[in-house]
Formats: structure tokens, sequence, C-alpha cells
């Protein structure tokens, strides 16, 4: 029987276990009554006070309207919701997200990862001494995917209501 310790991690669990060790170095201290960003990861969008926003643009990924999740917590939530995205990883091809959203009077919270492939970028090339590019940057590949990764999260947190 081989050993566990030998056994090859893919680089998305690796990427999600250091995720997840890292909130949970966020946690410890916050119970301790620490300062749970002082020093360590830090949060990629400032919590919002005062009433949600309306719009999920200021809340730091702009999703849009059509977005299904801005749609489904509008309807259930109208102006009550917001949400942050706690921490964004690319690792290879995949963009990973982990997702707070706050709902409700109480200011009930619930957090989720999502992910989402890039695109393989443009297709570049040359025909008859001529250069061509076909297709987007890779930054628009990657902006694209954390919109996508950040709706997979926020569906993820609706499902647990």
């Amino acid at each position: 029987m081989a050993d566990m310790a030998e056994t090859p991690r893919s680089p998305l669990s690796s990427a999600f276990d250091d995720m997840l060790a890292q909130n949970k170095k966020r946690f410890d201290d916050l119970y301790r009554g620490g300062h749970p960003l002082a020093g360590g990861m830090t949060s990629r969008t400032a919590a919002i006070p005062g009433p949600a926003p309306r719009a999920a643009e200021a809340a730091g990924t702009p999703l849009g309207r059509d977005s299904a999740a801005v749609r489904q917590l509008n309807e259930r939530f109208g102006t009550d919701w917001r949400f942050e995205v706690a921490e964004k990883q690319r690792t290879e091809d995949e963009a990973i997200v982990l997702c707070k959203l706050f709902f409700g009077k109480a200011g009930a919270v619930r957090t989720q990862f999502g992910r989402a492939r890039l695109a393989h970028g443009p297709l570049a090339g040359a025909s008859g001494g001529v250069r061509f590019r076909i297709g987007t940057s890779d930054d628009d590949d990657e902006a694209a995917a954390f919109r996508k990764a950040t709706e997979a999260a926020l569906l993820n947190c609706i499902a647990l209501i």
C-alpha cells in the first residue's frame, strides 16, 4: 500500500487546501479577538456599510442584472443583500473565488467557493506572410472566468439558503 504522503496532490486540491487553511487562520484570529486581516490574506473587496447595494456591481465583481444569481437574490431579498469576493486565485487554466453572501434583515452570511475554466486565449498565426490574431486577450478571458466563478459561488450560496 502506497504511503499517503507520496501521493501527488492536484493543483486544484492544493489551491483549495491553501485557501481553507488561510480562512481557518483568519477565523481563529477573529475568534481570539485579533485582527484577521493584519499580516495575512487580505480581502479583495471591502464590506459595504449601510444598506445593501441593489446591483452586484457595487460589491466588486460586475455580474450584471441578467445574472441568474442576481435575479434570484433580487426576487427574494430586494435590496437587502450584498456580496464580497473574499479571495481570488488563478491556477493554470481555472479561476477560483471564495464569495461571501450577506442577506436578510438579520444579516445572515453564507460563504462558498466557485470556479470556472479560463478560455484558451486568442488564436494567432500567420498566413502568406500576414500575421493575425483572433479572439480576446488573456486579461479579458481571466476577467470573464472570475465573473463566472463568482456567479457559481453565489449560486452555491443561494443553494444553502
